[in-house]
């Protein structure tokens, strides 16, 4: 199976990671529309679990759309108003920016086909955490960050911030996977591997009905 998503490496370049979140903010980065389906509600919740056991952290959120007010309403009533942060709509290239700025990317969609995003996270070197379904599923595992599985809303939510509490317990770790997503980006979800690899489809399919098809 061949996704038909890719990344554009020179605009997602790969940054250094962030210092450690040891004594200071882990930093998450969400980019997306802001609908029901991308979940950003049990990022919400997520985030102020980890802030409740303890450890400082900053959620930037990208993007926009008819959920962005109820969700900020949302955050202010997990008492999470120094946490959050709701930008809008921002450019590829602020996106970029912003990437380098972060220690990882989660995208919590309860359903996504694609995931384009996600190779954009991993050609800039950031591991990525993602919900185990649709497309993020055929494009994350544990070498570049982690799924968490589609059970209740509640279970989501406590796997989401066990997760987010594991990048501040083994910075070394995600740091690794990170480094990991832009190699795999680089070998398999830029564009000129993309075209290769459908070259070398075609022509094994070529290949493969001239073996097949009788001779007259």
């Amino acid at each position: 199976k061949m996704l038909e998503n890719a990344v554009d490496l020179a605009r997602f370049q790969a940054t250094p990671w962030p210092d450690p979140p040891i004594g200071r903010p882990l930093r998450v980065l969400f980019v997306g529309r802001l609908v029901p389906i991308k979940g950003v509600d049990l990022l919400l919740k997520a985030i102020a679990q980890v802030k409740s056991a303890g450890q400082s952290i900053r959620l930037d959120v990208i993007g926009d759309g008819p959920l962005r007010w109820e969700w900020h309403a949302l955050a202010v009533r997990l008492n999470l108003a120094d946490q959050v942060f709701f930008h809008g709509a921002l450019s590829q290239n602020e996106v970029a920016q912003h990437m380098s700025q972060s220690h990882l990317f989660c995208l919590p969609s309860v359903r996504e086909s694609g995931g384009a995003v996600l190779l954009e996270a991993m050609a800039s070197a950031r591991p990525v955490v993602a919900l185990d379904f649709g497309g993020p599923g055929e494009i994350i595992d544990d070498e570049v960050g982690a799924l968490v599985p589609m059970t209740s809303p509640s279970q989501v939510v406590t796997d989401l911030a066990t997760t987010l509490l594991d990048v501040s317990a083994h910075p070394a770790r995600w740091r690794q996977r990170g480094l990991n997503g832009r190699a795999r980006a680089e070998q398999h979800h830029s564009w000129p591997a993309k075209i290769a690899a459908a070259d070398d489809l075609y022509r094994e399919v070529l290949t493969q009905r001239r073996l097949t098809c009788p001779t007259v």
